[in-house]
């Protein structure tokens, strides 16, 4: 190889080590580069989760505040029977969490079965355990109509998942609220008010505790007793 072509190569290998860069700069800047894209979408990705968390929360809140209302509209129709499967009881049943177990006959049951309906309907609800590692339990709603032979289960539905506390309290006519009543006690069959409280698992300690007064229309002291 001649002078000259040695000469032309040596000045072509400096030209390029001066216009490129070497491995190590091209590492420096690709972190570079790879920090402030993670600095610009950490903003992004707070902004996304807090939305995540509120929509979670708001779909929390409906299904607990439609519960409470669907189950209102029933007591709102609760009348009395007589008879001891049809009579109006509130029992306290805490155990692990606040729960109530309540029964009424009402004329404002939603259907659960096609076919031919009772106008009057025997409803309960409860709340059971829920699956293990589950954070609450699970309201149960049964229903059955009031004609229905003894010994005919109820209809049984699964109305509200993780729910850590369902609590119901009665004002019988006047005097102080009670967790615990059956009707008949003081001549009252069924109650002038009922105060329902839903509370539903959010990864707190404290949940947020939904609340209903609800008015019953042929509740309280019969002007005759």
């Amino acid at each position: 190889m001649s002078a000259p072509t040695r000469g032309r190569r040596r000045r072509c290998a400096r030209l390029a080590a001066q216009d490129g860069f070497t491995l190590l700069e091209l590492l420096v800047a690709l972190a570079i580069v790879a920090i402030l894209a993670l600095a610009q979408a950490a903003p992004f990705q707070r902004t996304i989760e807090s939305r995540e968390r509120a929509e979670t929360a708001m779909e929390r809140s409906n299904a607990a505040r439609l519960t409470l209302q669907r189950l209102a509209e029933e007591l709102g129709g609760t009348v009395f029977l007589a008879g001891d499967r049809y009579r109006f009881t509130l029992t306290d049943r805490s155990d692990e969490r606040p729960a109530s177990e309540l029964r009424f006959t009402t004329s404002s049951a939603r259907r659960v079965r096609a076919g031919a309906q009772d106008p009057l309907e025997i409803v309960q609800y409860r709340l059971e355990p829920g699956p293990s590692g589950a954070p609450g339990g699970i309201l149960i709603k049964e229903q059955l109509p009031s004609v229905a032979v003894e010994g005919t289960p109820p209809a049984t539905s699964p109305i509200l998942e993780d729910v850590v506390a369902f609590t119901v309290r009665v004002l019988p006519d006047t005097g102080e609220w009670l967790a615990t009543w059956r009707g008949g006690e003081g001549n009252v069959q069924v109650p002038r008010a009922v105060e329902l409280q839903l509370a539903l698992a959010d990864g707190t300690a404290d949940p947020p505790v939904y609340r209903l007064l609800v008015d019953l229309p042929m509740g309280g002291r019969s002007p005759t007793s």
